[in-house]
């Protein structure tokens, strides 16, 4: 189903602020949505404002992609690709990024979280990583949770699928800050306005300098990210399942 605006972008320096806005479907990211989140987060990378904020309309961040939606004429290949871009324009973006997790954030909507820069969530949050419920190996998951937690951690967290409060996500570095749920919009406010108001110069070297700092932890993530989707396919269209 085609939405007709599944994702919103506003532009007004020096702030951008992007919006999964498909709350009656818990902002789920369908094919046509994960093309307009990498529309919308290639429009912001253009614009260069200092800082973006990734929010979900409703009572969700969003319950992550459609994961058994066929669309035709479109490899599965090509489908997943589409969550290492998104992830990489995230990543990659020069200014600050700023994800208000509110509700559920499942699966990729985890994933936002951790490639935002900071992570501001409400007390009631839900994270987790639900792919292997839903039959897929998350692969390109542990192309990235092991720079975030530890990977006994990173193991427990996909294999189980479990479902992390905002407590325990903080706990295991999932998240930057837990705030009382009715406090999340005014801190998420205060928050991009105090950076808004910094040097930009300053926050993008700031940016760049931790990327670099970072960096040197293996694997690359867009090589091991290709990897991972290469294989994920293969093991779907040589009937791995059982």
């Amino acid at each position: 189903m085609n939405d007709p605006a599944p994702v919103t972008l506003t532009v007004t320096e020096p702030l951008a602020r992007l919006t999964l806005d498909r709350p009656a479907h818990g902002n789920a990211l369908s094919y046509a949505a994960m093309l307009a989140l990498i529309e919308a987060l290639e429009r912001a990378h253009a614009a260069d404002p200092p800082v973006l904020l990734l929010t979900g309309a409703g009572q969700d961040l969003t319950v992550g992609r459609e994961k058994a939606e066929r669309v035709p004429g479109v490899s599965r290949q090509e489908n997943l690709r589409l969550i290492l871009r998104a992830n990489e324009l995230l990543r990659t973006f020069p200014g600050i990024t700023v994800a208000a997790v509110r509700g559920r954030a499942l699966g990729f909507g985890t994933g936002l979280a951790l490639h935002s820069d900071l992570a501001i969530a409400a007390d009631t949050a839900v994270l987790g990583f639900d792919e292997l419920a839903a039959g897929l190996p998350p692969l390109v998951v542990l192309t990235y949770l092991y720079r975030h937690v530890h990977p006994k951690a990173a193991d427990e967290l996909v294999l189980t699928g479990r479902r992390l409060g905002a407590a325990e996500a903080l706990n295991l570095g999932l998240l930057s800050r837990v705030v009382a749920e009715a406090d999340l919009d005014a801190v998420v406010e205060r928050t991009v306005a105090e950076l808004g108001a910094r040097s930009p110069s300053a926050l993008r070297l700031l940016k760049e300098f931790a990327g670099r700092a970072k960096s040197h932890r293996p694997p690359d993530p867009e090589e091991f990210g290709e990897h991972a989707v290469a294989r994920l396919v293969e093991w779907i269209e040589n009937g791995e399942r059982s």
